[in-house]
């Protein structure tokens, strides 16, 4: 098993090389003069000499490889630049921002998690029946709306009509439902009709067979017997929701006015603010890459049979 662990953490290390290689091209490959646009970005008088004065102060006419290098060497040392828009480091704003982002994916994860095994449970536990027609019904809506329509509608809903829910800023885990069910909702919807299927072609197998000869419940085989089996596809699906609700920060923290990594990001893309377009990318793509390592990793100690097949 260690050796096992320490060939998917080598995998995910060259995984982030390629990233950051990614994330620094994405960026240098940007259209226009990037050192004008800088001198601009600073306001004043913008002259031939303060351009070539700003290409000189950020490398731009050091080979590219250089350029990566020494960038990585700054990433790695914990140094991200500063906003070209607001002086600030791009380090210190992220680790400021990053308490709501983190709050919204692990509200949103959990939101995943409820939705995806209760809906799924329930449409294994009376299947073909009127709750399992509704909740395939409810799933494939919930799967049809955008994820900023959905926002809208829970503001309308549970802010405006019965305001029951503060619909604006962070500001305490009231705040905090709302957006975590907007971004919870689509994976959960998803999540369920995984669930429901893996635990219906669990029943068709011989030892359910076996344990229905016995005379056991529906409800006590589903969950003593046909869910444990389905785990291993359960984890990869929810690490792959865990990426998509990150993804989905993007829309959902500037709907509620948090002032989260997601609205970070929007607002640089806004401003072409390059740096923290950088570093947010670089981060998103490193948190995707941890959590299916992560991800991976409990599935093989979930799964007896893909550690045999690992170890052949």
């Amino acid at each position: 098993m260690l050796r096992i662990t320490l060939n998917r953490a080598v995998s995910a290390a060259i995984l982030i090389v390629i990233a950051s290689i990614f994330s620094f091209i994405l960026i240098a490959a940007f259209p226009g003069n990037v050192a004008a646009l800088i001198a601009e970005l600073r306001g004043g008088f913008v002259s031939q000499e303060v351009v070539d004065q700003v290409a000189l102060e950020y490398r731009l006419n050091d080979p590219l490889i250089l350029r990566y290098f020494h960038w990585l060497g700054e990433v790695v040392q914990g140094q991200l630049g500063h906003s070209l828009r607001t002086g600030e480091s791009v380090a210190a704003a992220l680790a400021e921002r990053l308490k709501p982002t983190a709050i919204l994916v692990l509200g949103g994860s959990l939101v995943t998690l409820i939705m995806g095994v209760s809906l799924g449970f329930a449409g294994a536990l009376w299947p073909n029946g009127l709750a399992d027609r509704l909740i395939r019904a409810f799933a494939v809506f919930n799967v049809s709306l955008p994820k900023f329509f959905l926002a809208a509608m829970l503001i309308y809903v549970f802010g405006v009509q019965m305001q029951l829910l503060p619909t604006f800023g962070f500001r305490g885990p009231a705040s905090w439902l709302l957006p975590c069910i907007a971004v919870g909702a689509v994976p959960g919807a998803l999540l369920s009709r995984l669930i429901r299927v893996g635990l219906e072609e669990a029943m068709a197998k011989p030892y359910v067979i076996t344990a229905k000869a016995k005379g056991f419940a529906r409800r006590r085989i589903l969950f003593r017997d046909a869910l444990p089996n389905i785990v291993p596809v359960f984890l990869t699906a929810f690490g792959m929701n865990i990426a998509f609700i990150t993804q989905s920060s993007l829309i959902i923290e500037p709907i509620f006015s948090w002032n989260g990594v997601g609205a970070y990001f929007v607002e640089a893309a806004r401003f072409r603010d390059l740096p923290v377009l950088q570093s947010c990318l670089l981060m998103f793509s490193v948190l995707f890459i941890l959590v299916n390592l992560a991800v991976d990793l409990i599935v093989m100690m979930a799964d007896p049979l893909q550690r045999r097949a690992k170890r052949g």
